[in-house]
């Protein structure tokens, strides 16, 4: 069971955005223990709609490409996980789980597993009448590689950013000495 109902939660965000009133006050007069979660609703709302803040009382189930646009925007970005989460509506603790378990164990960590008790009954094997020009681990290599050098060429252009915007050496070299 969740701590706060939607109406609850939509009913507060509604309160901050009529104005005056700071986070730190709204959460005192709603006598929540801390501003983190009325600030979390009220950015989340502000990305999304306010039904966005709608209790989740049922279990989602991600593919592999959701997944992976996700594991690719989070560091190709330069924003945080909670901004992440708000833009594909999820959870934070998702998209660093996520990120996590990529980083540790590559694509296949990703992958959605069955649930549930195994069948005692063997399947029969299924025909296939086309074999695929790439086998799955081929295919997850590559998802890999990609995903890496995407994440080096943000972090290469960061870097390019970064000595663009410092005065140049022969500035510095020139610069009399004091006597």
């Amino acid at each position: 069971m969740t701590k706060y109902t939607t109406d609850f939660k939509i009913n507060a965000v509604q309160h901050y955005f009529k104005g005056n009133i700071s986070l730190n006050e709204l959460a005192t007069e709603l006598k929540l223990s801390d501003e983190a979660s009325l600030k979390g609703w009220v950015n989340f709302a502000k990305e999304q709609v306010l039904e966005a803040l709608a209790v989740k009382h049922h279990r989602r189930r991600y593919d592999l490409d959701f997944k992976l646009k996700v594991v690719e925007y989070y560091p190709t970005h330069a924003v945080g996980v909670s901004k992440v989460a708000v833009i594909f509506n999820i959870s934070a603790s998702q998209v660093y789980s996520w990120d996590r378990a990529f980083k540790l164990g590559g694509l296949s960590t990703l992958i959605p597993r069955q649930k549930g008790r195994p069948s005692l009954m063997k399947k029969k094997p299924v025909k296939s009448t086309h074999q695929s020009a790439l086998s799955l681990s081929e295919k997850q290599a590559y998802e890999e590689e990609i995903l890496r050098l995407k994440e080096q060429l943000f972090r290469t252009e960061m870097e390019r950013d970064i000595l663009k915007k410092l005065p140049p050496r022969s500035d510095l070299s020139q610069t009399k000495p004091k006597h």
